[in-house]
C-alpha cells in the first residue's frame, strides 16, 4: 500500500479544460485547493479565455499545485489531451470549470478506496446541479453488459489508472461533447477493471455543454456514433441500431416536454 507522504510522483492528476469561466471557475479551484489529501496535481487548459479567467488563474496558482496554461486550442478534446500529455499523476480525474469536489475530504477518501484494490477504473456517482430541480444523483450503471446499450460513466466520478490512457490513447477530438462516453465506451471494450462506490465524489454544474438542452440533440448524435466507429460485435451494432431507434424519438419528445 502505498503512502502518500513517501510517494515521489503526484497519486492524481486533475484535468480541466476552460474558457472564459470566470463565473464558474473559482468555485472550482477553491474545492480542490482545500483538499486534505494533497498528493495531487491539477492542470487547466485554457482555450485563450478573454474574461478574468486567466487572472483567477494566477491567483490559485500561488496557494496550492496548478499548473496552467492559456491559449487557443482546438475544442475540449484537444485541451485535454494537451493535460494527458504532461500529466504525472498514478489516477487521473477529469473536472470542469463548472464541476467542484464535494467537500475538502474527497481525494483523500478516494485515494482511501483506489489504495486498497488498485482497479484500472474507479466510478463514484455525481450531483448535478440543476437550477430548477435542484440536486439530482447521477448514479453509474454497474450492469456492464448494460453499458453496450447506454450507460452513465461521468469523467467528474472517475478516477482513470494512467496506464488505460496510454493503452487506448486519450480524446477523441472528432467529438465536441461526447469525447468521455467514446473513451469510456473504448475503455469498457477492452475489459480494464471497474470498481463502483456509492458516495458521490463531486457536483456537475449545469451549465456545462453536455448538460444544456440545446446542445442535447448533438450529444445523442455523437454517443450515437461512439457506437458505430468502436463496436465490433454485429449482434451487439444489431441491439444497438434497434435501441437508438427507439430512445432518439423518445429523449426528443422529453425535451420538448415543459418542465414542471
Amino acid at each position: 500500500m502505498n503512502d502518500p507522504a513517501t510517494l515521489k510522483s503526484p497519486y492524481f492528476t486533475i484535468l480541466t479544460a476552460s474558457f472564459n469561466r470566470q463565473s464558474t471557475i473559482q468555485e472550482t479551484l477553491e474545492s480542490i485547493s482545500t483538499q486534505t489529501f494533497r498528493s495531487f496535481e491539477h492542470i487547466v487548459i485554457d482555450g485563450g479565455s478573454r474574461d478574468k479567467t486567466v487572472e483567477i488563474l494566477t491567483e490559485y496558482g500561488r496557494r496550492y499545485p496548478l499548473c496552467w496554461t492559456s491559449e487557443p486550442d482546438e475544442g475540449i478534446a484537444d485541451a485535454l489531451n494537451k493535460g494527458l500529455s504532461t500529466a504525472k499523476g498514478q489516477y487521473i480525474i477529469v473536472l470542469q470549470a463548472d464541476d467542484i469536489l464535494i467537500d475538502a475530504e474527497t481525494l483523500e477518501y478516494a485515494f482511501a478506496i483506489i489504495n486498497k484494490s488498485k482497479k484500472d477504473i474507479y466510478s463514484f456517482p455525481v450531483l448535478l446541479d440543476d437550477s430548477s430541480r435542484g440536486l439530482i444523483p447521477q448514479n453509474p450503471i454497474r450492469h456492464l453488459w448494460y453499458n453496450r446499450i447506454k450507460f452513465i460513466f461521468l469523467h467528474q466520478g472517475c478516477f482513470v489508472k494512467r496506464r488505460v490512457f496510454d493503452e487506448i490513447g486519450g480524446f477523441n477530438s472528432s467529438f465536441e461533447i461526447a469525447m468521455d462516453y467514446d473513451f469510456f465506451y473504448r475503455a469498457l471494450k477492452n475489459e480494464y477493471s471497474i470498481e463502483f462506490s456509492k458516495r458521490p465524489v463531486a457536483l456537475m454544474g449545469g451549465s456545462g455543454i453536455g448538460t444544456l438542452k440545446k446542445t442535447a440533440n448533438d450529444r445523442l448524435r455523437e454517443e450515437q456514433r461512439v457506437h458505430m466507429i468502436n463496436e465490433d460485435s454485429n449482434l451487439w451494432r444489431i441491439f444497438q441500431k434497434l435501441f437508438w431507434r427507439l430512445y432518439i424519438p423518445y429523449k426528443k419528445w422529453k425535451l420538448r416536454k415543459p418542465e414542471i
